[in-house]
Parts: C-alpha cells; structure tokens; sequence
C-alpha cells in the first residue's frame, strides 16, 4: 500500500523537485503545501501557512509521513512579541504530527549547522551528522530542530531523520568550485528523499548530509554522507568533483 506522504513547502526548489519526481514514479499519495501557490500538479493541493498551527493538524491528518522542507526566512530571532521564529513553527508542525499519529518526520536542514567546520578551517573540517556549530541563526534553527527530533524519537517512538542540504539550485550545474563539494543534483535529491521516506529499519533518529558523490583520488567532500550511504542505502549517481571540478581550477 502507498504511504500517504505530507510535504510542506511544496513550491520551493527541492519541494518541486520531489512532487513532480513522485507524481511520475506514482510512488505515494501526496497531500502539497504551501504558503504559495502550486501549479500544475495531479496530487491533493493545500495553500497554507506553517504558522498556522490548526490548518498544519488538519493537513496532518491521516497522514503517514511528514516530509518538512517550509521554513520561515529569518536572519535573526523575532523581536516583536508573539512573533514566531522558524524553530517555533517547526516544533509546532512536529507537534501536529506526533498528535495526528505520524510516525516518521523527513527534515530538510542545512550544512549550516556546522558552518563554521568551513570557515574556521581551509580546507574545510570534515563534518559530520553528530557536529553542532552553526554560522548564524538559520543553521542554529535548524539544529535545534534536530533536537526536537530527538526527543520526539525518544518520548513518542517516532522516526525522524534529518538531511542537512550542502548546496541545491535545481539543475546538476555547480555555480562554483565550492559546489563541486556541496552540491546535491535534483536525480540525488529524488533518491536520498525517497529512500528516507521509503527507510523501516532499525535507526530511528538520523542525521546525514546530502550531497551528490562529489569525490575525486585527489581530492574529498567534506559533507558526509556514510551514514546515507550504510543505513539508507544511498548510491548518488552525480560527482561534480569528476565531471566540473576542472572547470574552476
């Protein structure tokens, strides 16, 4: 039976990526979301704010995944009372979620989270899913995201799983040499999302980079991916470093 699959934040860059993926590979039923509106797709369509904490409890409704891309673009905490920050929201749409019986949370992140790996080191420190050092508020929003994910694992079972994004602008071009490390081409993204939809094994709570392969003999990303690779069985087809490296240098 297909999993019934929530994704919010459907208009973006990645959420477009992955709906139209799954339309044509008919792999779940998907309910779309967004803030903006959502053109020409054959799914369940709801134009929604993530802010809004009932219409998120009604849209996870009889839902068995949450796959949670929206976010709310800030550079730096509310300052305004009751104005919420995006690791509010976030925690709001975990909590409707977990009351409506999701089991599995799919979270899209950042490699900001440890930004400073990058910027306090040349070359970069390798960093790894366990590595908390954020470089500005949206790389610490989503970190401690991740926390709450943590706990929703540990106090309600759940499953969570979280991929820190390096780079993603929708095509399999590197706009730079940096992206020839970070980049994850729109093929890769469809298979790292799918597969951690998809993933029913024994790891409940994941941390993992996606990036495409993006290694050389001579030369390493510094975004891991192992634990894509051993515990989802992540096989990405594009390597930038082998194919654009050449171009930068």
């Amino acid at each position: 039976m297909k999993q019934r699959v929530l994704l919010t934040g459907a208009a973006g860059t990645v959420g477009s990526t992955l709906w139209r993926a799954w339309e044509k590979q008919n792999a779940y039923i998907l309910t779309l979301m967004d803030i903006n509106p959502i053109q020409g797709s054959t799914s369940r369509v709801e134009q929604a704010d993530i802010r809004d904490y009932e219409a998120m409890q009604s849209l996870c409704h009889e839902q068995d995944v949450l796959v949670h891309l929206a976010y709310l673009r800030q550079n730096s905490p509310p300052k305004a009372t009751g104005e919420l920050s995006d690791i509010d929201v976030s925690m709001n749409v975990f909590e409707a979620a977990r009351a409506c019986g999701i089991k599995k949370i799919v979270y899209a992140s950042t490699n900001h989270v440890s930004g400073w790996n990058e910027r306090l080191h040349s070359p970069p420190r390798f960093s790894t899913g366990d590595q908390f050092r954020p470089d500005g508020w949206y790389g610490a929003m989503k970190g401690m995201a991740e926390i709450a994910g943590r706990y929703l694992v540990d106090a309600h079972g759940m499953r969570f799983i979280s991929i820190r994004i390096g780079s993603y602008n929708g095509t399999s071009e590197p706009k730079s040499i940096r992206h020839c490390s970070t980049l994850l081409t729109p093929r890769d993204c469809v298979q790292l999302f799918s597969l951690a939809v998809d993933y029913d094994g024994p790891v409940q709570y994941l941390i993992t980079y996606g990036r495409s392969a993006n290694s050389g003999a001579y030369q390493q990303s510094y975004l891991d991916i192992s634990e894509a690779e051993n515990v989802l069985g992540y096989q990405p087809e594009d390597n930038l470093i082998e194919t654009h490296l050449h171009r930068f240098i």
